[in-house]
């Protein structure tokens, strides 16, 4: 085990207590037939919360630190990018985004389950129960990772099908980035965008 996974080991271990007892005060408001409804929602929420840190703490103890195989994708897409515009595109605007370590996390989640569905909710395990969750892995997708997005019974799956990387959206991660640059003009990102589909 690293000593990142040692950490976050540590860290479930000391949310595990609070978050055994935050389940069973949530356990005992339902129970009750004196609970209110605010009694009700405030252990809820505390139960929630709890269980989001520690879950989180536990399920990073159990990944790896560095995913190589995220890396080197990125870098194929990067090596893309300077191959069909570095005549003709700034440098800055060649760089891959979407590189942060919740992209990382959740690529790794996707790759460990390679060909089959993952449920979201098993996905927003890794930002604590946040939804931003779904939007780094549609970030993901935007990248040209062959990822599949479906719904059953109401919840969403994602599925990371393959290695393969779809370099048609090349042009469009570029575009983003040039549409962002805040110290360019209207006229100049226009033209800058022309510059890919000439």
């Amino acid at each position: 085990m690293s000593a990142a996974n040692e950490e976050q080991y540590e860290v479930w271990k000391n949310l595990k207590p609070t978050s055994a007892y935050a389940v069973r005060e949530l356990s005992s408001a339902l129970e009750s037939d004196d609970s209110t409804l605010d009694d009700l929602v405030d252990a809820y929420l505390f139960a929630k919360r709890q269980l989001a840190q520690s879950m989180r703490a536990l399920m990073l103890s159990q990944l790896p630190a560095q995913c190589p195989e995220f890396a080197a994708l990125r870098a194929r897409i990067e090596a893309e990018m300077k191959n069909r515009y570095a005549d003709r595109i700034s440098e800055r605007f060649l760089r891959v985004p979407y590189g942060s370590q919740v992209h990382e996390l959740l690529f790794m989640i996707l790759l460990q389950a390679l060909g089959k569905p993952v449920d979201s909710d098993r996905l927003r395990v890794l930002t604590a129960d946040s939804t931003h969750s779904e939007r780094r892995a549609r970030e993901l997708r935007e990248l040209g990772f062959n990822i599949t997005t479906s719904a059953v019974d109401g919840s969403q799956f994602y599925t990371l099908v393959d290695l393969e990387i779809d370099y048609s959206k090349v042009p469009e991660l570029i575009a983003k980035a040039i549409n962002k640059a805040k110290d360019l003009e209207g006229a100049e990102k226009t033209r800058l965008t022309a510059k890919l589909f000439e």
